[in-house]
């Protein structure tokens, strides 16, 4: 098993959304294996079921999809934090987003059995799935008012705001995707500012 930090960050970021009762943490962590990913290879590929979900140790991750044959980021996922296509987990359906590695990756996973049968075996664990996916829910509606009212310096702002290490970590063609500009807008933007 590798070192028990990579379980102790699983179990405080799980905690951030619910937390895991003392009696239940052996089972919550039980199932959850380690695995890593070299920068530019796909944990998820657009048109794969996501058979699981995944706990960033370290790394970044970057969300995305292919709309009208451009390569659109739709989110990023750095250490300390969970990624995974939640819908196609959840309801194993087809993806329409892959999720690339944009750094050297060490991750916890757990399959979609594994995860259903540790809600079976764990009403605290239960629990927490309902309050992260109700998490998930607010954070996307969020995004989409985001997309859809905001203009691109908005935008902009918001991001240095919410998420300031992002341009340390992200080439700026993915950043410039995500706010939905070019990157020679973004970089025009970026100088404007004081």
């Amino acid at each position: 098993m590798p070192g028990n930090d990579i379980f102790d960050g699983l179990l405080e970021q799980a905690d951030s959304f619910f937390p895991i009762p003392s009696v239940d943490r052996g089972r919550f962590i039980r199932d959850w294996k380690p695995c890593s990913i070299s920068k530019g290879e796909h944990i998820t590929r657009i048109g794969q079921v996501e058979d699981y979900f995944y706990y960033v140790h370290q790394g970044v991750l970057r969300g995305y999809t292919i709309h009208e044959g451009n390569d659109v980021s739709v989110g990023f996922t750095y250490h300390g934090d969970f990624s995974g296509v939640f819908d196609s987990f959840l309801d194993r359906s087809v993806s329409w987003f892959g999720i690339q590695a944009l750094t050297q990756c060490s991750m916890l996973r757990i399959s979609y059995s594994d995860m259903m049968k540790l809600y079976d075996d764990s009403h605290s664990a239960e629990r927490w799935g309902r309050i992260f996916t109700s998490e998930m829910l607010i954070r996307m509606a969020k995004r989409q008012l985001e997309v859809r009212s905001y203009t691109a310096e908005e935008k902009l702002e918001r991001l240095e705001k919410n998420s300031p290490q992002i341009f340390q970590h992200i080439p700026l063609k993915h950043l410039a995707s995500y706010l939905g500009m070019t990157p020679e807008t973004l970089s025009r933007l970026r100088n404007k500012r004081p």
